[in-house]
């Protein structure tokens, strides 16, 4: 999901305790985020989603932890995913990591493209 980078970005890399205790590598993507155009894709409402349910009886859940890592990143953007470590090694995200502001926005396009009714 990562290689070495020579990238010029860099976006600093920290743990933080969760909790029940355990540590959590995460990217403070800040300047990054701050930069990014915000996708134009909306996310559907809680109340929506409810009112297209009305009336079912049957449903299905899919467990999609992790599912950002499923998608790829395009090349040109890979540089721009550089973190860097305590170590002092660089290295850049080949696929999408948490964090990222359109992520979210990224990944419902996704499923929706997959799961939308086909004719």
């Amino acid at each position: 999901m990562v290689r070495e980078s020579k990238s010029p970005h860099s976006s600093p890399t920290f743990c933080v305790r969760k909790p029940n205790g355990k540590w959590r590598m995460v990217h403070a993507f800040n300047k990054l985020n701050a930069a990014t155009i915000p996708a134009s894709t909306p996310i559907p409402k809680k109340d929506v989603l409810q009112n297209n349910m009305a009336g079912c009886t049957i449903f299905s859940a899919l467990d999609m932890v992790d599912g950002y890592y499923q998608l790829l990143m395009r090349e040109s953007d890979i540089p721009l995913t550089a973190v860097s470590t305590p170590s002092g090694i660089l290295w850049d995200w080949l696929a999408m990591p948490q964090g990222l502001s359109n992520a979210p926005t990224t990944f419902y396009r996704l499923v929706t493209q997959l799961f939308r009714p086909r004719r």
